[in-house]
């Protein structure tokens, strides 16, 4: 009898070992979800006191899995914002802080292993300076800047320069990339589009940042018939060429540009009026 017992105890004890050792078996191993983060921008480079600027970078979700990014942007090594945003498994898209600075100096920009940088200029009376080059923004007759990108809408290839002989509102101008900019932007652009159906007598340009989305832009124009050239500046190239102007507006920065292709005035936002009467007075 005890016996019998003794065999029954050990073969209770034999299963129990087993089932403890297989079990932890059966739980899937966590895959890492990895992200890459490459393509810092920076737009513009050069802001004056409380204008914004757009600080861009490209996210990729290299993993198998779907995960979440968590991103933290330093400036001067202090985390000054975060977001998070959950990507699919390949997903790659821009991302974008918005913000100003209101003291002048030189701002170092952290993103992930990304670094850059930009100046916020000292004002002083008419001129902006950076470092002990003074530079004067009321000159006349400057030349606007010619260039050559393809319309986002339509893949046509453009330049300035074929639209000498008129009078041009180059804007520039941003979408997708800031809820608030967006709303200030797309007025603007529904302002240029009433104007356009009241006159004739000019040609608006539109460039837009680097950091949107080309189906984001095509989607907006398409829905508010909107049909003059829009250009999407993936390199910054054109910002580059008129940054002394962005700086001074941020985005939307217009440029009246007359139809010898000189800059006659710079502007941020303004109503419908007043761009028909800045329109005026450089056809006088």
């Amino acid at each position: 009898m005890l016996r019998k017992i003794a065999i029954g105890v050990i073969l209770f004890s034999l299963i129990f070992i087993v089932v403890a050792y297989t079990a932890p078996a059966s739980i899937p191993t966590p895959v890492p979800t990895v992200f890459q983060t490459a393509n810092l921008a920076i737009n513009p480079t050069e802001v004056n006191p409380g204008v914004e600027i757009i600080i861009t970078a490209q996210v990729t979700n290299t993993a198998d899995t779907e995960g979440t990014y968590g991103a933290g942007l330093m400036i001067n090594d202090v985390t000054v914002e975060t977001t998070e945003v959950t990507m699919t498994s390949g997903e790659s898209r821009p991302l974008s802080f918005v913000g100003s600075m209101a003291t002048p100096g030189t701002y170092e920009v952290t993103w992930a292993e990304l670094v850059g940088e930009f100046l916020v200029p000292r004002l002083t009376g008419e001129f902006v300076v950076a470092g002990d080059e003074p530079l004067d923004l009321g000159g006349s007759q400057i030349t606007a800047p010619d260039f050559t990108a393809v319309d986002v809408v339509t893949g046509e290839t453009l330049s300035l320069g074929q639209f000498s002989g008129s009078t041009v509102l180059l804007n520039f101008v941003n979408l997708g990339c800031s809820s608030r900019l967006s709303e200030v932007v797309s007025a603007q652009l529904l302002a240029i589009k009433e104007l356009r159906g009241q006159r004739h007598d000019f040609i608006p340009v539109s460039v837009f940042c680097g950091c949107c989305q080309p189906d984001v832009l095509r989607e907006f124009a398409v829905q508010n018939d909107l049909t003059w050239p829009w250009i999407l500046d993936t390199g910054n190239s054109i910002v580059h060429k008129y940054e002394r102007y962005l700086k001074q507006y941020g985005y939307p920065t217009l440029i009246f540009i007359d139809k010898e292709q000189n800059i006659r005035e710079v502007t941020g936002y303004i109503d419908i009026s007043t761009l028909s009467v800045k329109i005026d007075e450089i056809l006088q």
